[in-house]
Formats: C-alpha cells, sequence, structure tokens
C-alpha cells in the first residue's frame, strides 16, 4: 500500500483503505478497483491522495496508530462542534459522554500501541482540513506525552485540549479563515483572537482553556496572544503548539502545498529552546517518522527503494525494501535497515517521480 496523488490514478487500481465522506461515511471501500467515474469524483471533492496496493510493498501492512473509526468519529464530533457550536453549547461538549468516550479510545488505544510511529498520510477533503487537524493535533500530541512518562490522567487532559485546541475558530469570520491569499494585518488580527476566544469557551476545564490560549506561545517570546517566555508557557500548550505547526506545515492548504513530513521534522529538530523547550522537541520527534512508509528513496549508497517503517525513536532511519542498484538496475527486492547498515537517505523521491520510477518496476 502506498499514498498516490488522485491526479496520478488511473482505471484497474485498487484503492488499499477506505476513503469517507464528509459526514464520517465510507465513500469508498477498500479492494475497490477505481474507474475513470470513481476517479474523477474523488478528484471533484477535494482529495489530493488516496491508498492504493502495490505488489512492490506485498506483505507490509500500514496502520494508523489509532482505528479508522476512532479517527473517524473524533473528526465527526469536532467538525459538529465547530460548525455549529455557540459559546454556550461548545462549553457544555467538553462533558458529553461521547466525546470523553472518544478522548478516552484514543489515549487507551495509543498506550496499547506504544512501538508504532506516525507515519501514515492521511485523506482529507478541501473544506475538512480544520476537523482532522484538531484530532491529528490531538494524536501527535499524546504520543509526545506518552514518550514523556505521562499517565492516562494527564494523558487525557492533554489529548481534550488538543482535540479543542483551535474551538475559538468558531467565532473567526469563515471568509478570513478560508482565504487562499495573503492576510491582511487587520484579518491576521482577527484570527488570533481565537486564542483568547478558545480560552472562554473552554473557561470551566482549565488545561484545554491553557491549551487553547497558548498554543500559538513560543519559548523566545515572540509568540502570542501574552509573549510568555520559556517554562512559563504551559507544558501542553507547547506540546500542542508542537503538533499544530507539524500538522499544518504537511498538509495541504488553499494558499500552498503541503511539505514533505521530512521537511516539516528538519524545521522543527532546530527549533529546541527557541520556538519550544528542547526536551519537548525531543519527544515529539521521537514517535514520527519522516518518511512514511510508502515513500520512494534514494539512499546515501545510491540504491532505490520503498519505506516499509521506521524504528521507534530514529526518524530519519527507516528500513527500506530496496528495488534499483546505484546504477539505476533493478535488482531483486529486499530488505534492510538504513541504521543498521550505516546508510541514510539522500533524498525523498517526489510524487511524480515516485510514481514514475514505480511503474517501471511493477510486476506484470
Amino acid at each position: 500500500m502506498r499514498s498516490i496523488p488522485t491526479r496520478l490514478l488511473h482505471p484497474g487500481m485498487r484503492l488499499a483503505r477506505r476513503v469517507y465522506g464528509r459526514n464520517g461515511e465510507v465513500y469508498l471501500n477498500a479492494g475497490v478497483e477505481l474507474t475513470v467515474r470513481y476517479i474523477s469524483r474523488l478528484q471533484e471533492l477535494g482529495f489530493s491522495h488516496v491508498h492504493i496496493e502495490d505488489r512492490l510493498m506485498d506483505g507490509i501492512e500500514v496502520k494508523d496508530v489509532i482505528a479508522e473509526e476512532t479517527r473517524t468519529q473524533a473528526v465527526r464530533q469536532v467538525k459538529g462542534l465547530l460548525r455549529t457550536a455557540s459559546s454556550a453549547c461548545a462549553r457544555a461538549i467538553i462533558h458529553e459522554p461521547a466525546l470523553t468516550r472518544t478522548v478516552d479510545d484514543i489515549v487507551e488505544q495509543l498506550l496499547s500501541n506504544t512501538f508504532s510511529m506516525l507515519n501514515l498520510t492521511e485523506i482529507r477533503a478541501d473544506g475538512e482540513y480544520l476537523f482532522h487537524h484538531s484530532v491529528s493535533v490531538a494524536v501527535i500530541s499524546l504520543m509526545a506525552g506518552m514518550t514523556l512518562g505521562y499517565g492516562r490522567e494527564r494523558l487525557y487532559s492533554l489529548g481534550m485540549g488538543a482535540l479543542l485546541h483551535d474551538v475559538g475558530k468558531v467565532k473567526v469570520p469563515k471568509q478570513i479563515l478560508d482565504k487562499a491569499g495573503a492576510l491582511t494585518a487587520e484579518e491576521f488580527a482577527e484570527v488570533k483572537k481565537h486564542s483568547t476566544y478558545g480560552r472562554d469557551i473552554l473557561r470551566d476545564n482549565p488545561d484545554a482553556a491553557e491549551i487553547a490560549y497558548a498554543h500559538h506561545e513560543r519559548y523566545n517570546g515572540d509568540g502570542y496572544p501574552r509573549g510568555q517566555e520559556g517554562r512559563d508557557i504551559h507544558v501542553f500548550a507547547q506540546l500542542t503548539g508542537l503538533a499544530d505547526v507539524f500538522d499544518a506545515l504537511t498538509s495541504d492548504r488553499c494558499y500552498r502545498r503541503a511539505k514533505p513530513p521530512c521537511d516539516a521534522l528538519e524545521l522543527l529538530s532546530g527549533s529546541g529552546n527557541w520556538w519550544f523547550e528542547a526536551r519537548l522537541v525531543q519527544a515529539f520527534m521521537h514517535s514520527i517518522a519522516a518518511y512514511p512508509t510508502g515513500t520512494v528513496v534514494e539512499l546515501s549508497s545510491g540504491e532505490t527503494g520503498i519505506v516499509i517503517d521506521t524504528p521507534k525513536g530514529h526518524s530519519f532511519f527507516p528500513n527500506v525494501r530496496v528495488l534499483m542498484d546505484p546504477e539505476g538496475a533493478k535488482v531483486i527486492p529486499h530488505d534492510i535497515s538504513t541504521m543498521e547498515s550505516n546508510l541514510w537517505v539522500a533524498r525523498a523521491l517526489n510524487d511524480d517521480e515516485g510514481y514514475q520510477l514505480l511503474g517501471q518496476l511493477a510486476p506484470q
């Protein structure tokens, strides 16, 4: 299984993972053979990528760190909150049994899956960014919290606040949030108010309120809304801020294309004691794969292959299924550990390069 841009799909390919509609319904099931109609519809709905079956990755099962159903349910709940909530019902939803169960489920699933790395590219349609983003930020924050040794109670508080960190955006005009071009100074000032709005909405839960209020604060004092510095910034807010930046950078937005995870991690790896406390950056990077499973990479040896997984705690040193030798000749596929082989990834091929190369190597 690998992720492929919908613009590169062709009839006969088979989906390897479900595609969900805007309301959490299953739009297309895994195993469906794509037709011209299906491909056109996926593109119309704004899906930039889907996961397809790939015989070059036989025997490799790519799993999310939480169950598909749990992630979908969380997205649905966040969508209901952010789309329809007044400040009054938003304050109430934090105590809703369904939301509480969802956060509990996410925490329990992560605690039972401690050796997994976040290496799955999530599928999102146009207009769905904010809802999926909220869930991804919660998951990433919790994985960092687990690395720091947090118990269930602290993880629950972190997860709830991270899931609702952007709730204040319900009070920011939609035309500003969805603007494709650069924001004016006045528009950016309005966007920045979401931190204060979020704090006010979540005031009945001090940890969640502080996360909403302070997730844009930065260790060097350059953040907002208070310009806090260093350890004056709540640790939960810093963890949420880290996850927020990473997911934003690696997601397609109306005003720019997504950055590869390796580029985002390179940026954040240098942010210790500048944007965020260094030990928190290290904890964050412990569980994030720089090269998601299915990424086509060129190694320092000159060989080329597909990433099959990444060992926990070694973000930039994936295990790779080698497909080509340094001269570009096809070889019998074999799996190696870049860490044990004293190799590293020289570069990750972009979508078009990877598609062209794997098309040449695909079994007939």
